[in-house]
């Protein structure tokens, strides 16, 4: 990887650092020449780099991605910038993320409060909202893939995302990397369907209150989850338990749908005293008891959004809120703020994970950060 540093692109793009590997290759932040900013970019490797001849199905793979994305905008999906090829290589270059991924916030955390999560939930929602009416199933939802910034909460990683009206799209996921978040349908060899994301978005948010996965386990798939047991019920989840459980439900056709999901997010949210604005509204100043720290450490834990416009009406968040998010908070301990995986964005390296912007100060005395895997 490092000789790819300060590499040139396209004449355009500037390799920076490295700062995450996965399946299916490596982010990098880079700096746009032409346009004079940041961008993360990933150099798509063959799978697990086993063979040079799964490069065509690395290509492929990464073609979907970039235009699968592509075609999305919205504030809760990863905007894609661009998609070259240079020496052999696929490149795909997105926007930069300053911010963690909600799975390093629950590890810090050990678990967020139910009023962070109904609104993390109903943000991350309205981004696959918009992916499933623009055709696009993301197939691979789980905490490591959402990012949490300032103002934003952001799916990214559409590395698998596959068009529903194309079967040539399909494919399969790496189950050693997200199985615990994986829909029972996919591990038996279905193809990917929008009630696949529902699952996974309802195990993300499981983990979001709970602190764990909903199979947890020692290794990415758990023989409960193999054998057809039901997911053990969620416990600190509160009002957004019975979602939870509508949404973890085996089969797909008795899944709750995402028109279904969004309308109890809006009244959970409604009902904890966060509102939840038609467009071009800004619903103002939170209530006092959205904004009470749930942990009894005042006023160390940072808020849900201020002056947030959580946008809904007919569309459910098809418009770009505005105002803040969720005010994040800070480590316990002097952190190196960079990029977690997944959220391009900072100075890589080991160590404490990177903090969003303007944290609320102090740290509760939460649970400790789960063993199971996020």
């Amino acid at each position: 990887m490092a000789s790819h540093a300060r590499q040139l692109l396209a004449d355009r793009y500037k390799l920076l650092t490295p700062f995450r590997r996965d399946g299916g290759g490596i982010m990098w932040q880079a700096h746009d020449l032409r346009l004079k900013r940041d961008v993360a970019i990933k150099e798509v490797q063959p799978p697990y780099r086993v063979d040079v001849a799964d490069l065509p199905a690395a290509r492929r793979q990464a073609l979907r991605e970039a235009r699968s994305a592509a075609r999305l905008s919205h504030p809760a999906v990863i905007t894609v910038h661009d998609l070259l090829e240079d020496k052999g290589r696929l490149w795909i270059v997105t926007e930069l993320l300053q911010g963690l991924t909600l799975g390093d916030t629950v590890r810090h955390l050990g678990r967020l409060p139910v009023h962070w999560a109904t609104w993390v939930g109903f943000q991350l929602l309205s981004g696959v909202r918009h992916a499933h009416v623009m055709g696009v199933v993301h197939g691979d939802i789980r905490p490591g893939n959402v990012t949490l910034t300032e103002d934003r909460v952001v799916l990214t990683d559409f590395g698998i995302a596959a068009f529903d009206r194309d079967p040539a799209g399909r494919t399969t996921v790496p189950v050693t990397r997200s199985g615990a978040y994986l829909a029972p349908e996919r591990l038996r060899g279905e193809d990917l369907a929008p009630s696949a994301d529902l699952w996974s978005f309802g195990a993300t948010l499981y983990c979001g209150v709970e602190g764990r996965p909903p199979y947890p386990s020692m290794g990415p798939l758990s023989a409960g989850m193999m054998s057809g047991r039901e997911p053990d019920p969620p416990r600190r989840a509160g009002p957004l338990r019975p979602l939870i459980e509508g949404l973890l439900r085996r089969d797909p056709l008795e899944r709750f749908t995402i028109e279904q999901a969004m309308h109890m997010l809006v009244e959970m949210l409604r009902r904890q005293g966060i509102p939840a604005a038609a467009p071009g509204r800004t619903s103002g100043e939170l209530p006092s008891r959205a904004r009470t720290n749930p942990y009894g450490h005042s006023p160390a834990l940072g808020a849900p959004p201020r002056q947030a416009e959580l946008t809904t009406g007919s569309s459910y968040g098809e418009g770009r809120q505005r105002g803040g998010a969720p005010r994040w908070p800070a480590p316990p301990s002097r952190p190196r703020r960079h990029a977690g995986p997944g959220n391009p964005g900072g100075s890589g390296g080991s160590g404490s994970p990177g903090y969003p912007p303007n944290p609320g100060g102090g740290h509760p005395d939460g649970p400790r950060p789960p063993a199971a895997p996020l």
